[in-house]
């Protein structure tokens, strides 16, 4: 009985197609919901329990595209099966278009179903994001795209036009959910008895963000900007699965890594950086602050640990409210996100930023990835004329369904525009390596270096003013490493870089008062 709907709205979606053709060069998501048995109407899907329905999926081939007549046509069918279905989100669930989690299932409707959903990877939990305050479309596949470009794991997406109970809803955006599997968090999975040794390292999943409803709270900090509680929440295991043993191990993780940054300390065996991957918190900023999304650090935030591993920063996740887009005006871009006054989370993030062994990561980092690299300004504007053309026509069909005002041409254009201004500002901030705190810059320093690049010899010339104040030289390669320091200068020096692989350098210039002169230097072969 419950699959009598589907059958009749498919076949009015046929007829209907056949009087007034549907077609689109997007994949075309069909749901139908089962029906009450009280009042034979499809059963509507709500935010606290998943309800059975039923999924087709008509993805475009050679020819470009795909009608609703095309329902019967096996070449076109991606999925054709039963799924459960809720609505997710916090703030998206106000808006009259909503978002869904979805899980496919087989025919008896609670075995999972793996499957690989428009190309993506096999799985069976997905999202439908409802795009909801994105004028663009954009911004999220963007943003995971560009955190795939920098070697990290970040959800597939894959833009549809949805279907539901035979009402057209517009432009969605199919993606992954952030889970532990060999093809998205690829970490250790846990048991119920993984409570000891090795086995209750990891892995984990965790998050700095709203809790869903009926959703526990792991832990809480004070925020940096003194607002609101951040809040940790359990994401895998999830709350009601994961032990007590696992949970202590975890916070008291955590809680040692919050304890260790309040020192400076940087070489005992319980230093701050012995508890995090610094590499992955270097690449996570670095994407979360190129889109300066207002929520990042304290919203949808996530992070993972491995069995025996450290604590890394991501998957990146929900970045709607980013590139300029934020209603409250936070995403300037001009601005560092966690040190904006707002929705800055835990005040590690900005006391990791202000210290050498993160910031001489993202500085080396971004010069790494903007050199004609995956985070390049003209690379990052290709995309955006990649993504935006694939959609141009259902976001016309989303505007007339959902009445917006908004331009989708002109939302393109303001996001380049905006990502211009943003990428020259973090350029300007991170060639120039602006630690937060007092700094000198060369002139100030009266410290001239020359040639630059250079193939072998780097030549540093102190003034006597300078060479007065006793300089130490720290040099750092591409990521982040020492490989050279010299203390307490009172003359010109030669430093050879001849048997250094190709890159750009740090050099870092300190006196014993703690102001310093940081520059870039690029060595080539």
């Amino acid at each position: 009985m419950k699959h009598k709907l589907f059958l009749f709205l498919l076949a009015f979606a046929s007829c209907a197609a056949a009087q007034q053709p549907f077609s689109s060069s997007l994949p075309i998501v069909i749901i139908v919901t089962d029906q009450d048995s009280a009042t034979d109407s499809p059963i509507a899907i709500n935010d606290s329990v998943k309800i059975g329905a039923t999924m087709q999926i008509l993805q475009p081939n050679g020819s470009g595209v795909v009608t609703l007549a095309d329902t019967t046509n096996a070449d076109l069918v991606n999925y054709s099966g039963r799924i459960a279905i809720k609505t997710r989100g916090h703030t998206s669930l106000l808006s009259n278009k909503k978002s869904y989690r979805l899980e496919t299932r087989k025919a008896d409707d609670i075995s999972n179903n793996n499957v690989p959903l428009m190309g993506m990877p096999k799985e069976n939990d997905w999202i439908l994001n409802a795009l909801y305050n994105d004028p663009s479309y954009i911004r999220d596949a963007l943003t995971y795209n560009l955190g795939r470009r920098t070697g990290r794991y970040a959800p597939r997406t894959h833009h549809c036009e949805l279907f539901l109970n035979g009402v057209y809803q517009g432009i969605y955006m199919l993606s992954e959910s952030i889970k532990v599997d060999k093809n998205r968090v690829n970490i250790k999975k846990m048991t119920a008895d993984d409570t000891s040794g090795e086995a209750l390292t990891g892995g984990y999943i965790f998050k700095a963000d709203h809790p869903d409803k009926d959703e526990p709270i792991a832990w809480s900090t004070p925020s940096l900007a003194g607002d609101v509680e951040v809040t940790y929440i359990h994401h895998y295991p999830k709350p009601e699965d994961i032990t007590q043993q696992q949970h202590d191990y975890l916070y008291g993780y955590f809680s040692h890594f919050l304890t260790a940054m309040r020192h400076r300390d940087t070489v005992s065996p319980n230093n701050y950086t012995t508890f995090i991957d610094l590499e992955s918190f270097a690449d996570y900023m670095l994407v979360s602050e190129l889109a300066s999304n207002s929520d990042s650090y304290q919203y949808s935030t996530y992070f993972h640990k491995n069995r025996g591993g450290k604590i890394c920063a991501g998957p990146l996740w929900d970045f709607n409210q980013a590139y300029g887009n934020d209603p409250k005006g936070r995403d300037g871009y001009d601005v560092w996100q966690f040190d904006n006054g707002s929705n800055t989370g835990t005040s590690f993030w900005k006391v990791l930023f202000s210290r050498p062994p993160l910031h001489d990561r993202m500085v080396n980092r971004w010069q790494q990835l903007t050199d004609n690299g995956p985070l390049a300004l003209n690379s990052i504007m290709t995309l955006i004329d990649s993504l935006s053309a694939t959609i141009s026509e259902a976001a016309l069909r989303d505007k007339e369904r959902w009445g917006h005002n908004s331009d989708f041409s002109q939302s393109i254009d303001s996001l380049k525009n905006w990502l211009t201004m943003r990428h020259a500002w973090m350029d300007k901030q991170l060639s120039s390596s602006n630690f937060i705190g007092p700094q000198l810059s060369a002139d100030d320093c009266q410290v001239s270096f020359y040639p630059n690049p250079t193939r072998d010899l780097l030549h540093i010339e102190l003034s006597e003013e300078a060479a007065s104040k006793g300089y130490s030289v720290v040099v750092v390669n591409p990521v982040g490493s020492k490989v050279m320091s010299l203390t307490n200068l009172k003359n010109s020096l030669t430093i050879d870089l001849s048997l250094m692989p190709s890159g750009v350098y740090t050099m870092r210039l300190t006196t014993a008062d703690g102001p310093q002169s940081i520059h870039k230097i690029i060595k080539i072969d």
